[in-house]
């Protein structure tokens, strides 16, 4: 799970020319595959793509991820026509000419975030928590424009052949309970989910934090594919069938210790149901030791 962030420091370039040109984004992740010998890529920038899309603005710099400046108001949320805003146009662009390098058999995701997250990345977390609990009508109305604008972007990946990842960095049970993630997150999130099994492509989710106050929920979702930070056993008594993907402590890749990165990836195949996908708990730190990485990669069963 490859961020602009890593594949900037590979081809040592300014981190702020990765993140908004796509052609560069797609070197990165082609040099990467080139490197670690991955079974499949994510096309993925930072959290803050979609955001930026509605109108949130960013500042860049060139050793640092983006951070915002001015978030939205609730009247600012609208649909709009998200495949040609901001970045979005770029990191499809990414997604095109992975598909062409990779060719037709080789998986390529393309990451977007559920409703709730960008909902709550648009509006800042600690006003659209607030509007929650504070019961405003305009919550419901916000998160349906949201995954509006999400299944359009969808749509958009889903022709270019790619298969959408959900990620749900702030619809985790260490951020809401599951009573709020039924309520407000789960619902979008099954529309995506919906729409991509319609389109005849999979239902593939990554939730960031605890998952284990989420059990019955996520359950709910029928998943094909489950990416994880923190393993929690009971879950797959509810979906048997579901991938599960993870989830390898991303900070031990910059710790210059290959003996722990070799223990967790050993634990993590042990634990893991079969089929089971390798893979580190969430993005790479951008300082992340490259040998680290292939040391993970290598290790196996046998």
């Amino acid at each position: 799970m490859l961020a602009a962030d890593h594949l900037a420091r590979l081809m040592h370039r300014p981190l702020d020319e990765v993140n908004r040109n796509g052609e560069l984004l797609a070197e990165g992740l082609i040099q990467a595959q080139n490197l670690y010998r991955a079974d499949f890529v994510i096309v993925f920038a930072d959290v803050y793509v979609e955001a930026e899309a509605l109108g949130v603005k960013l500042a860049y710099s060139p050793t640092a991820n983006p951070h915002i400046i001015s978030y939205l108001n609730p009247s600012d949320i609208a649909e709009i026509d998200i495949v040609h805003a901001g970045r979005v146009p770029e990191m499809l662009k990414t997604a095109r000419l992975c598909r062409s390098e990779f060719g037709a058999d080789f998986p390529v995701f393309y990451s977007l975030k559920d409703p709730f997250s960008l909902a709550a990345i648009s509006l800042s977390m600690e006003r659209f928590l607030i509007n929650m609990v504070d019961g405003v009508d305009a919550t419901d109305e916000i998160l349906r424009i949201c995954a509006v604008n999400q299944m359009k972007l969808m749509d958009a990946a889903l022709d270019l052949g790619c298969i959408p990842l959900v990620g749900a960095p702030l619809a985790s049970g260490s951020l809401i309970g599951p009573l709020w993630f039924e309520r407000y997150a789960a619902p979008g999130m099954m529309r995506l989910f919906d729409r991509a099994e319609q389109r005849g492509s999979f239902r593939c989710l990554h939730i960031c934090g605890d998952i284990s106050v989420l059990e019955y929920q996520i359950s709910h979702l029928r998943l094909d594919l489950f990416s994880f930070e923190q393993w929690y056993a009971p879950l797959w008594e509810r979906m048997p069938n579901a991938i599960s993907m993870g989830y390898v402590p991303t900070d031990l890749l910059a710790r210059r210790d290959s003996n722990s990165v070799i223990a967790a990836a050993w634990d993590c195949l042990q634990t893991l149901p079969k089929p089971g996908i390798l893979s580190t708990a969430c993005d790479v730190p951008a300082d992340a030791d490259s040998h680290l990485i292939k040391a993970m990669m290598s290790t196996s069963m046998d």
